[in-house]
């Protein structure tokens, strides 16, 4: 049986945390949620995740700025990065897209699409 793919999630609601953490949970992934890019930053020092799930405005560092921490490690930056944000403002999308972010989805979002990306990014072992 393969290993569970891992993502790591950053939300600072923990409602939609909890929510989508079990939907992927259901769907079976491995998840870390976590409530902060500073508490992701650790994380990310305990293991490299398959995938990062992350808001845009978070308390402290923002997602753009986790985003770029992430991508100027060399360890880090192949990893597929999906921002999931209120946040809809065009201009952003495109500079996260031009940046090297894979996905860029609005909340509310299509449940099934956020699983469907996910699954593109994250084909089986």
């Amino acid at each position: 049986m393969p290993l569970k793919k891992t993502i790591l999630f950053i939300e600072d609601e923990e409602e939609l945390l909890g929510t989508v953490g079990t939907l992927l949970r259901e769907t079976g992934y491995n998840v870390i949620s976590v409530l902060g890019a500073e508490d992701a930053l650790e994380k990310l020092k305990e293991g490299i995740p398959d995938l990062i799930l992350a808001d845009i405005k978070l308390p402290g560092i923002d997602g753009f700025d986790f985003f770029k921490r992430v991508r100027a490690d060399e360890h880090l930056k192949r990893i597929p990065f999906v921002f999931l944000t209120a946040y809809n403002d065009l201009k952003a999308s495109v500079e996260a897209k031009q940046q090297g972010a894979q996905e860029y989805i609005t909340k509310p979002f299509d449940v099934e699409f956020l699983l469907a990306r996910i699954k593109q990014l994250l084909p089986p072992r």
